[in-house]
């Protein structure tokens, strides 16, 4: 569906091209694990006062969960009472295997929505192609963001968007399997996983103790982001205004080399690994086949709803579940990926009604109000988490109104403030090109699947993303420099420090290493 969805965007940016006159290419999708397409929005009235109200039209791609597309309907039609002047709100729910194509086209008919839901990436993009506005003065209104959430959406010196919510890529932990094997407490580090995991192999029979996606997938790719700045690489890097690509650096592959050791080396990854995506990892854990899964939270509300509770199916796994965050790599972080949504502007040069800058960015400021938070982060649990600390004091994270464990949360919580997303946290930024990017190489695991699928040589497959990255940020008329072209290395001897020990095995367990 993403790689789809790039496709489509390449569009929208060649139809925006034509009404700002500068164009470069789209975006990959960010969220979504399918779903029905859209359905229309809600019509307007005329206003109290027997003024006329303004039409006001919002996108979301909300709609995989009737309660929490209902919840945000209800939510976002409270900002005709909240809004200083009469204003009809209108909510349009578009999927994300839809929303590329609806962008295309609204870029085409000058029929944007006035705000939309996306990825910072996008409106980075958007930004750059002349039709989202910035949101700079209204993002700096606050203080206390996450560290991540001032880059996410930067670029030129403007925030393009304002953050919404994060998602999370977490640890769900059968701790009957655990017991089983003699293992009291949760996997806290790199280690752990290693050692843990070849102990639950022994004692139970199991499909593979740790299970992270290794097909061509996004949450493949997600969770290699989150090993790879756990190993202190990045997927690039900006010094003084020049880009440089680490996707082929020495870092990046002993992150490689060390993914690929749950199943070279150490024997803890399933059976038939190179063909589990995000689906089928999920689908390991609740069939019991798998004692560990580092996957999106769906597998989590899949096993209890917020609302109505354990499900019946997987009664028994759901209550042996924890949720706990990722194990802390070599860098002695417990960091992990994060997805999540943004709430972008559209100009009245693109837009469907002219609203108007200030009435956009109202109501992106009221839908991340706490106040309004309460309304839908309960029916979203335990997927949707605070962008800043101060959403923290929301009644979900207080006083937990829900059938999700307090536990469950409370990691979730904890592991917010450290999250990373792809080139976004080496870079220190956001670019045009990152989408188009990360929707072209399947969230960036193209090279550990075909080294896991394919018996590619992780150097050459290291090399050969790199270079076709290399080659798009050439072609983009907003980088002014140009990036050479490797034909040789990396090398193990220049990985990090940190990470020496497990080359080496002095004290670690000892990654696979195809070159020695």
């Amino acid at each position: 569906m993403e790689t789809a969805a790039a496709v489509g965007a390449v569009g929208a940016a060649a139809g925006l091209a034509g009404c700002s006159g500068n164009g470069d290419g789209g975006d990959g999708g960010d969220g979504g694990d399918g779903g029905d397409g859209g359905d229309g929005g809600d019509g307007g009235d005329g206003g109290s006062d027997g003024t006329s109200a303004q039409d006001f039209l919002w996108w979301t791609m909300r709609g995989y969960i009737p309660e929490e597309t209902e919840a945000l309907r209800e939510t976002a039609g409270g900002f005709e009472d909240a809004a200083d002047s009469n204003v009809n709100v209108s909510v349009e729910v578009i999927t994300w295997d839809s929303i590329f194509q609806e962008w295309e086209a609204g870029i085409q008919g000058r029929s944007l929505p006035n705000v939309s839901e996306m990825a910072g990436e996008h409106a980075v993009n958007f930004g750059y192609q002349g039709a989202a506005e910035p949101t700079t003065e209204l993002f700096t209104q606050y203080d206390d963001w996450y560290d991540i959430m001032t880059d996410w959406q930067s670029f030129d010196g403007e925030q393009w968007a304002v953050p919404w919510f994060i998602e999370l890529r977490t640890s769900h932990v059968n701790m009957d399997y655990l017991d089983q094997a003699g293992i009291s407490n949760a996997p806290e580090t790199w280690q752990d996983i290693v050692e843990m995991g070849q102990t639950i192999n022994e004692e139970l029979d199991l499909s593979g103790a740790w299970t992270t996606p290794g097909a061509q997938d996004f949450t493949t790719g997600q969770n290699v982001s989150a090993f790879n700045y756990q190993a202190g690489g990045r997927w690039y890097s900006n010094e003084d205004g020049e880009w440089g690509v680490e996707v082929d650096s020495a870092a990046t592959l002993f992150t490689h080399l060390w993914t690929m050791s749950m199943r070279e080396e150490w024997d803890i990854a399933p059976g038939g690994w190179a063909s589990v995506d995000g689906t089928s990892a999920n689908e390991l854990y609740q069939s019991g086949e798998t004692a560990i899964a580092h996957v999106p939270t769906d597998l989590a509300r899949s096993l209890i709803s917020p609302t109505s509770g354990v499900a019946d199916e997987y009664s028994d796994i759901a209550e042996a579940t924890e949720l706990t965050q990722m194990p802390a790599g070599p860098t002695g972080n417990r960091q992990s990926f994060m997805g999540g949504s943004v709430l972008a502007s559209f100009g009245d040069n693109a837009a469907q009604y002219s609203a108007g800058t200030d009435m956009s960015q109202s109501f992106i400021d009221y839908m991340t109000q706490p106040a309004q938070l309460d309304q839908y982060l309960p029916v979203s649990a335990p997927n949707f988490l605070p962008v800043r600390s101060s959403q923290e004091e929301a009644e979900l994270f207080t006083n937990n109104p829900t059938e999700v464990p307090d536990s469950w949360l409370e990691t979730r919580l904890a592991q917010a403030p450290n999250a990373v997303r792809y080139g976004i946290t080496g870079a220190g930024q956001c670019a045009p090109f990152l989408g188009s990017l990360e929707g072209s190489t399947s969230g960036y695991s193209v090279a550990i699947s075909g080294m896991l699928g394919n018996d590619a040589d992780p150097k050459e497959r290291l090399r050969q993303m790199g270079n076709t990255i290399r080659s798009a940020m050439n072609d983009a008329d907003y980088v002014d420099q140009t990036l050479e072209e490797k034909t040789s290395g990396p090398s193990l001897d220049d990985a990090p420090d940190i990470v020496q020990p497990w080359i080496e095995g002095d004290g670690k367990p000892q990654i696979y290493n195809p070159y020695e």
